[in-house]
């Protein structure tokens, strides 16, 4: 499935200023009297211009936070508002102080403990600002059980454009529009035909189903985090087998910190119009922040089809 509420307001001077005076003088009135002279008002100073927000959009929620900031970069969410389908934008500055063009990786998103697929990437000239937006999608959202967005995690890989050096930022960041004691998340449940392919300190691995698609073969799954750094999911050999045969098939999928992934393995050539009878695969965790030795742990699975409603 595919993350300061600053209320923006148009701010104008007020000049105001003292006249006096009366009506003038007719030849069967007296000369009129001279008022005192009015108090001199000095104009209210005018506030830095502020730009005008999207008139299709809202601003109900009072909040903005710096969620990173360093002496290279800072990242920070600027204002949570509504659009017009009453869908939630997001709107974020991100400013580059480094002497290097950055680019800036928003990976492995969750919203309320729930990873979506979206990768969002903004590239910020030396010295530049850049404030973009993007929308949580409420339909995506109400599908789940959430009202509302209250927390929007994410890993931040920030690197140069310029050059092939490490990352000058890898880490999990996350926001709470509503606050920390208001955050709920996604919890999956196992049914009891849901197979358990992997179970450690790092993370919890069900295959839940699988279905033919377009020749091959989807193995679904659902992986939920139990630590507090992106992982990835993957397939060390690139292939399953499937009733005795290998066939080829890829996974390399990331998700943030205690968040729960829904996905699947899909595999080529299956072919087959029927459910596979018996499966074997290889999967492992690996931390996308490790270079030397990514793998944390690995584990064979193989099981067989109990019945034809499911595992």
């Amino acid at each position: 499935m595919k993350r300061r509420i600053l209320a923006l307001l148009l701010s104008a001077a007020l000049l105001l200023s003292g006249c006096g005076g009366g009506e003038a003088p007719s030849a069967e009135t007296p000369a009129p009297v001279t008022p005192p002279p009015t108090a001199r008002v000095t104009p209210a100073p005018t506030p830095e211009p502020t730009p005008s927000p999207d008139p299709d959009e809202s601003f109900p929620y009072d909040y903005a936070e710096t969620l990173a900031d360093t002496e290279d970069f800072s990242l920070a969410v600027t204002a949570l508002g509504v659009d017009r389908e009453d869908n939630w934008v997001v709107h974020l500055r991100l400013e580059n102080k480094s002497d290097e063009i950055m680019t800036f990786r928003l990976l492995y998103q969750s919203i309320n403990g729930l990873a979506i697929e979206d990768e969002l990437e903004y590239r910020v000239a030396v010295g530049g600002v850049l404030e973009p937006s993007f929308r949580i999608l409420r339909e995506e959202m109400e599908a789940w059980g959430f009202d509302e967005p209250v927390q929007w995690s994410f890993t931040l890989k920030l690197t140069s454009a310029e050059s092939d050096r490490e990352p000058y930022f890898f880490e999990e960041l996350s926001a709470s529009p509503l606050g920390e004691k208001n955050a709920v998340r996604y919890e999956f449940v196992p049914g009891p035909l849901d197979y358990v392919v992997m179970d450690n300190e790092y993370a919890a691995v069900y295959i839940t189903g699988w279905e033919p698609e377009d020749g091959g073969l989807s193995i679904e799954y659902v992986a939920v985090s139990r630590c507090d750094r992106p992982l990835l999911l993957v397939l060390p050999g690139e292939y399953v087998v499937l009733d005795g045969a290998a066939y080829r098939a890829e996974l390399k999928d990331g998700f943030g910190a205690y968040a729960t992934l829904m996905g699947y393995i899909p595999v080529e050539n299956w072919g087959r119009d029927k459910d596979p009878q018996f499966i074997s695969l290889q999967l492992a965790l690996a931390d996308p922040t490790e270079w030397d030795d990514p793998i944390l742990e690995g584990t064979e699975v193989n099981f067989i089809q109990q019945n034809e409603t499911g595992l």
